[in-house]
């Protein structure tokens, strides 16, 4: 709802006159103003007024609208500078990183709860369409059915949803899960378009378009049959079946179709590198390095299980004599499977860079590649992306690339101003603070703790426990981007002629 002053009244308001949450106010009517009269001054004149907005004397729901005005802002800035421009799709974009980062900030506040459940939606929403547009289509379905929890026809999560699964579908080399993808798309797009009356229209005509083209290439009998995804046997060990339904209800396998919900059919960490031609007599390495990445990856998802859903006092705990330092520090066999959970995950990024800096010939020495370092590279003093990332249209590439904003590198100097997750440096200090500092787990919180001169980092246990799980679903995301990208590349620059050489599946019996 826009304020009785005038747009021109807005322009030139002088912000110290007024209190914090006046020139919050003020600040949303000129990013509207500005969208809707296509005037980038709104939107400079918005950002002016951010400086004199103290956040600490607004309301926790105020401080929530905070920083959804500021993504809208930075919305409207991409929209003048980039709009049909020919570097709308470039990988390195201030506007859209500042975007993704107050809405996720938006998010973290106390007071997003009490904002109204359209617009918890619509945040969702627009979060999952940004993280779609740089190719995080799995983060974005996380977004759209974090929409649908709140409210579950929610038109354009239900919409967009289709959509994002459509385009999954497209980085897909199986046939059989591009079909599955497929028919999830058609489910999805046709909800939507039920709720005609609250999709823009511009929305249904193209969700409609797309629904359309798939009804023409695709059988009726199998897009308008029920199909049963949960006929995967969990096996009569209890203990494993217990096991398969936490991996698969936590969105933790390795498999694509486990991004369309917890069926049984995606119980298996089904997803490979795809064929790569390599010259003749060159080994595997790009597969053994994959199986590597995969195996650490699943130890580190089991260790966490263990040390969570199967917490139980351990007799390798009896012989290790402890001072009790009066300060609910918790200690125990189980808590420590959590912490190499932690750091193993968070090695498997730099493992992910080591595979693709060879594979893409990108000329990083071996000993100095790491995930966050992997992209740009230093020419007349000025860090640029490198020329291999320039009008790439490898969309699961382009996801990694984003995905990297995730991680924190204080080594790096542009770190806080491009770093898309608020969290990012708290994840990287848990994680140096676990391998060379000191690092404690709290019963109850940091109360009570007495740490003023930083010598130790002091987590919640619950708190812990969260945020290793978040980087473990982050990791399943970099990895099954990985192996897409890496198919996206073989079908693009096709290398000539080759024998194929089949490699069969490592038994099981041999896992020892």
């Amino acid at each position: 709802m826009l304020s009785d002053k005038p747009y021109a009244e807005l322009l030139h308001l002088e912000p110290a006159q007024y209190t914090s949450l006046q020139n919050l106010d003020f600040m949303g009517d000129l990013i509207d103003f500005s969208y809707i009269k296509k005037d980038i001054a709104g939107t400079k004149k918005a950002f002016e007024i951010v400086e004199a907005i103290r956040q600490t004397d607004l309301l926790p729901v105020d401080q929530a609208r905070f920083h959804y005005f500021q993504a809208n802002g930075w919305s409207n800035m991409r929209f003048f500078n980039r709009f049909e421009q020919p570097d709308s799709w470039d990988y390195d974009q201030t506007e859209l990183t500042k975007e993704i980062f107050h809405l996720r900030s938006c998010l973290r506040m106390e007071g997003f709860v009490e904002m109204s459940k359209d617009r918890q939606c619509q945040i969702f929403t627009n979060l999952g369409n940004h993280f779609s547009h740089v190719g995080r289509f799995i983060e974005a379905q996380q977004m759209w059915h974090n929409a649908l929890a709140i409210i579950p026809r929610f038109p354009m999560a239900l919409g967009n949803i289709g959509q994002g699964y459509f385009h999954y579908a497209g980085c897909l080399y199986d046939d059989n899960h591009r079909s599955i993808f497929i028919y999830h798309t058609y489910d999805y797009l046709k909800r939507a378009l039920l709720l005609k009356k609250h999709l823009d229209p511009d929305a249904f005509n193209h969700w409609n378009e797309r629904a359309g083209k798939i009804a023409a290439n695709w059988p009726a009998t199998f897009l308008q049959t029920h199909h049963d995804f949960n006929q995967f046997d969990l096996g009569k060990d209890e203990d494993l079946k217990a096991y398969r339904e936490w991996c698969v209800g936590q969105c933790l396998y390795i498999n694509p179709l486990n991004d369309l919900g917890p069926y049984t059919i995606a119980c298996h960490d089904i997803l490979h590198l795809p064929a790569i031609t390599v010259a003749n007599g060159e080994p595997p390495k790009y597969h053994t390095l994959f199986n590597q990445i995969k195996q650490e990856y699943g130890t580190a998802r089991f260790l966490y299980y263990e040390g969570t859903q199967l917490a139980a006092q351990h007799y390798a705990d009896h012989d290790i004599q402890l001072v009790d330092t009066l300060e609910y520090a918790e200690y125990s066999y189980n808590l420590e499977k959590v912490k190499i959970a932690y750091r193993l995950i968070y090695s498997l990024f730099d493992k992910i860079a080591y595979l693709l800096n060879d594979y893409l010939q990108l000329g990083l020495k071996r000993n100095s590649v790491s995930f966050r370092a992997l992209w740009h590279e230093t020419i007349k003093g000025k860090r640029v992306l490198r020329n291999r990332f320039r009008n790439n249209n490898n969309l699961a590439l382009r996801g990694l690339y984003w995905l990297s904003k995730d991680l924190f590198n204080a080594d790096e100097e542009q770190a806080h101003s491009e770093v898309l997750e608020p969290g990012a440096q708290e994840l990287a200090a848990i994680r140096h603070h676990i391998e060379h500092k000191s690092f404690k787990v709290v019963q109850y919180g940091t109360w009570g703790a007495d740490d003023e001169d930083n010598y130790t980092y002091l987590i919640d246990r619950g708190k812990f426990e969260f945020k290793t799980i978040k980087l473990m679903g982050l990791m399943r995301s970099a990895i099954i981007y990985t192996s897409l990208a890496i198919h996206h590349e073989e079908i693009q620059n096709p290398k000539g002629p080759a024998f194929p050489m089949e490699l069969p599946d490592f038994p099981f019996d041999d896992k020892v």
